[in-house]
């Protein structure tokens, strides 16, 4: 059974993980690669820039991917460690409430009728959250093109911030009530 020290445990870990990625995101949004590219006269701007954006583009791919997986496996282990048994999608979406849901959102549902859910008022989060495994689903079968999951009125930096911070914000409020 799940105690609540153990939520906390396993919470704790989840937000070190999610900061190492924002602080490795920090890293790179200060450092600036074009110039080491330029003293060895290898390529010209233009393949320099092109460069650049390419390493950017996978690298906000590989930290969304990476986000979603340390939310999708602190699920996981709440689960196992509430119900003491392994999680199976395929057992749980023959209840019919569950077919048309993702493996997040019936996560999110078993762990709430455990009591374990977002504080009131921050329902929004399991929404928001929703829509970043959609992205994180859009981007893998894009290719792993970060750039397909950039909307019209945003940049990659704009998406990726968006990502984290709805990623901390789930973190931070999905809490353990008895």
């Amino acid at each position: 059974m799940l105690t609540k020290q153990d939520f906390k445990k396993l919470k704790k870990e989840a937000k070190h993980e999610i900061k190492w990625i924002e602080q490795e995101y920090e890293q790179l949004q200060q450092k600036d690669t074009s110039s080491q590219l330029k003293k060895h006269d290898l390529w010209d701007e233009e393949e320099i820039h092109r460069l650049t954006y390419d390493r950017k583009d996978r690298k906000y791919a590989s930290w969304t991917i990476e986000l979603c997986s340390i939310i999708e496996q602190w699920l996981l282990r709440l689960y196992e460690q509430t119900y003491q048994k392994t999680f199976n999608s395929v057992q749980l979406m023959k209840t019919p409430a569950y077919r048309s849901l993702s493996n997040i959102e019936i996560l999110q549902a078993e762990l709430k009728s455990q009591h374990i859910a977002v504080k009131p008022g921050a329902e929004n989060d399991d929404d928001e959250l929703t829509k970043v495994f959609k992205a994180r689903n859009k981007l893998i079968h894009s290719n792993f093109s970060f750039a397909s999951i950039v909307g019209q009125d945003s940049n990659a930096e704009q998406t990726l911030e968006w990502i984290l911070n709805t990623v901390k914000q789930y973190r931070k409020h999905l809490k353990y009530v008895f």
